[in-house]
């Protein structure tokens, strides 16, 4: 019995020691990036710098030693139109918005025309922007033409008819600013919010000017300008009122874009409640006056609801993010202060699309089909 015991004894402690030998080396350190929590024998490898470790990557870390997810790859988006030309000089365009990808925010219900230039055509199309589901803009960095052939029954990419981009510069923007008394102790934190949207609209934007209609019980403005100081000042000076006059402050806003002449036109209306006191004005007349706009570059209305606060009306907001634009509904005040941010860069980045193509004769029952792939990158 004591030699068997003795073997078996052995045989643990050689077991023991083979286990022991098989033990996984990695880095040790829970702080490292490269942390191996099976790992029972440090190797003495531990990397500290996380980030994008894939050179192909737009925001590609040469010193990052262990990939974190983060990288950020160009993206593709679709762009559908049918274009036709009756005459040879009444070049039309209209959007395709079941085919176009929705992250490009552009007006599909419109009818964009051209002019003629010598024997080429182009057709202008105001305010383009990108921006997905999160809120993340996008820079666009080329687009490629393609028509539809029906020789070949396919798309063919066209190299001599293509659309041009370019940012907009000379941008102008109104912020509708909800002051009431429902904001209550959050009312200093939104007008900080507010004032760097304004801030980071003249930083992302040094021609930008803006306006601003702040609202309660009583509506106080400030015109369009390139003032950013006096605009700031005039934030920080509003005090609360009762009320919430949003309709007839939307309104104001809209006047003071239309009778602007910059290249690209922005309102962000921001509330925490409904409207309670506007008189001749409602969500509807706004719509139509949004959407009903014939000048060259219309409006795009993006809208922010502070939920949790008066009871912001979610169906109005949606109503009245229009011509492109988006609504946000923040259920905190930090959520919001984010909101802000995001939609500064939105507004701020903004693209005219032109489209150049002969004065060859197309009728609109053959209207061309056409599809335009562009690349472009968060911003």
């Amino acid at each position: 019995m004591k030699i068997k015991s003795t073997l078996v004894f052995i045989g643990l402690i050689g077991l023991f020691i083979f286990s022991s030998c098989k033990k996984e080396k990695g880095c040790t350190d829970f702080n490292a990036c490269n942390f191996n929590p099976e790992a029972r024998k440090d190797n003495g490898n531990c990397k500290y710098i996380a980030g994008c470790t894939d050179p192909d990557a737009y925001n590609f870390n040469e010193d990052a030693e262990c990939s974190d997810g983060s990288c950020i790859y160009d993206q593709f988006f679709e762009l559908y139109i049918d274009f036709w030309n009756e005459f040879g000089n009444q070049p039309f365009i209209r959007f395709d918005s079941d085919q176009s990808d929705p992250e490009i925010k552009i007006d599909f219900d419109a009818l964009y025309a051209g002019v003629n230039t010598g024997n080429l055509t182009n057709v202008i199309v105001n305010n383009v922007r990108i921006i997905d589901d999160l809120n993340v803009n996008y820079e666009i960095l080329d687009i490629t033409a393609y028509e539809k052939r029906n020789d070949i029954s396919d798309w063919k990419e066209d190299v001599e008819f293509i659309m041009e981009y370019k940012q907009v510069d000379d941008l102008s923007v109104v912020l509708v600013l909800d002051t009431s008394e429902s904001l209550g102790e959050d009312f200093e934190a939104i007008k900080a919010y507010a004032i760097d949207f304004i801030e980071k609209l003249y930083n992302n934007k040094p021609n930008t000017r803006t306006g601003v209609v702040a609202f309660s019980d009583e509506i106080r403005t400030y015109p369009i300008s390139s003032d950013e100081e006096g605009i700031i000042k005039f934030i920080n000076n509003l005090q609360k009122g009762r009320f919430t006059t949003l309709y007839e402050a939307i309104d104001m806003g809209i006047n003071m874009l239309t009778e602007d002449t910059g290249g690209g036109k922005a309102i962000l209306t921001f509330t925490d409640g409904t409207d309670n006191s506007s008189n001749g004005v409602s969500a509807n007349s706004l719509f139509n006056k949004l959407t009903g706009d014939n000048s060259n570059v219309k409006v795009n209305s993006f809208t922010i609801g502070l939920e949790g606060k008066g009871g912001v009306d979610k169906p109005v907001l949606e109503l009245l993010a229009a011509n492109g634009g988006i609504a946000e509904f923040p259920k905190t005040i930090e959520e919001l202060g984010v909101v802000f941010e995001n939609f500064s860069k939105s507004i701020s980045n903004v693209y005219n699309l032109t489209y150049i193509r002969n004065d060859q004769i197309i009728r609109q029952q053959n209207a061309a089909q056409l599809k335009f792939v562009i690349k472009a990158r968060p911003r």
